[in-house]
């Protein structure tokens, strides 16, 4: 067990009613933190662990707890495995974001024929590294040695590579909803936007700068 009359939630630094994944993600960061170092504490973390899981076992058995959709499902093949799903970031992520993406598009609308698509890329990076800032607090990188299992080595690299798919998800969608869609749209009504929508090219970087940061906020701060 976790200790005599020790809490395995203290043990593991989380609250009792922590879901699955929280569980599951400091568990694996005590242990990063003391394998290789603390044999009993390690012990003591791997008991902790192991009598949260059977109580909560033991609660879904008599219906007490309800099991998380990807818990239930986990047999089931996914259409779209890394899809973005709500999740809302920590307040100094949204912050940093939110002026990331103020400063990208106060300068493409203050400065649309010099700044050109660099404020689009911008966005993207800056969507990027909040993305990423935020999959390492969600999926902490263990900081194990050489005997480290496989997939915790790969944790740093699936971080990097989520947080660039949703800064790329991000800026495509923001594009595509502010200058493609409203072309696509007055073509099926047979109409035309307006000569400044196809040749001003202030017009063009404005739009394409809003949609990019608009939406690159939205990720980082309600995705994961």
């Amino acid at each position: 067990m976790a200790g005599a009359g020790q809490d395995p939630y203290e043990v593991l630094g989380i609250p009792s009613n922590a879901d699955y994944n929280a569980i599951q993600r400091a568990y694996k960061k005590r242990v990063s933190e003391v394998k290789g170092r603390d044999e009993a504490a390690l012990q003591q973390i791997e008991a902790a662990h192991s009598a949260i899981m059977m109580a909560q076992l033991t609660s879904r058995l008599k219906g007490n707890v309800s099991v998380e959709k990807d818990v239930l499902y986990a047999d089931r093949a996914k259409y779209f495995p890394w899809r973005p799903r709500l999740w809302m970031a920590a307040y100094d992520i949204l912050l940093y974001s939110a002026l990331a993406q103020a400063l990208m598009l106060a300068w493409a609308l203050l400065s649309p024929l010099t700044a050109g698509t660099q404020p689009v890329i911008w966005s993207a990076i800056a969507g990027a590294v909040g993305n990423i800032i935020k999959q390492n607090r969600l999926y902490p990188v263990p900081k194990g040695g050489p005997d480290s299992p496989p997939d915790e080595k790969k944790q740093g690299g699936k971080n990097i590579m989520r947080g660039f798919l949703l800064a790329f998800m991000a800026t495509f969608s923001g594009c595509l909803l502010f200058y493609t869609l409203p072309d696509a749209i007055a073509a099926s009504m047979g109409r035309v936007m307006p000569a400044a929508f196809y040749e001003g090219q202030a017009l063009q970087t404005m739009l394409l700068a809003i949609g990019s940061c608009i939406l690159n906020w939205l990720f980082t701060a309600f995705t994961r």
